[in-house]
């Protein structure tokens, strides 16, 4: 019985010790790797141009004979957060197709004029039927970046609106997700 009382400050210890490991890694793999998807302000800067959206348009037409309805899946090969939003990105393309939408995969590595629009990927350009920018950001944000998180599920309907006056798309410059940063 004598023993059993001496081995019992260890265990707590022990176990205290245990759980603060369990912590650690936790805070490590889900906030200490996110990243902000402007991190460098790169996009803030640009956007500031009078033609970001029409330069935009104009580097998109490259790869597309027209935007209106048209939404970009934009990544890099080698991104480690690639795998995270694979399920949240095929969820958006049949959203978006069934919403009278096209989807185009553009990989931003093969696409280097692309680089000076978007800061960080996976990233998400989506249209309307009239060409007016409705979204430029991030899927998602937080460690997962699923549809609990999402940005783009309530404006995936937009994709099939024709607005008559021109309005300003949302440029969404303040996520923090797992992204990783494109190279300029």
């Amino acid at each position: 019985m004598c023993n059993r009382k001496r081995n019992q400050p260890w265990l707590v210890v022990l176990v205290v010790s245990w759980f603060a490991i369990i912590l650690v890694g936790l805070w490590w793999l889900l906030d200490a790797r996110l990243t902000w998807f402007d991190g460098s302000g790169r996009l803030q800067t640009r956007i500031a141009d009078e033609g970001f959206t029409e330069q935009l348009k104009a580097q998109l037409r490259k790869h597309t004979d027209e935007l209106a309805g048209a939404v970009f899946h934009i990544n890099q090969k080698d991104c480690r957060c690639n795998w995270r939003t694979q399920g949240h990105q095929a969820q958006v393309k049949r959203q978006v197709s069934a919403n009278k939408g096209h989807n185009y995969q553009l990989d931003i590595d093969q696409i280097s004029a692309l680089q000076n629009y978007i800061p960080a990927t996976p990233a998400i350009i989506i249209f309307n039927q009239n060409e007016h920018l409705v979204y430029l950001g991030p899927y998602a944000d937080g460690a997962f970046c699923n549809t609990e998180t999402s940005f783009v599920e309530q404006l995936i309907p937009l994709v099939n609106a024709r607005h008559s006056q021109k309005q300003s798309g949302w440029i969404n410059l303040a996520a923090k997700g797992c992204y990783c940063p494109v190279a300029f």
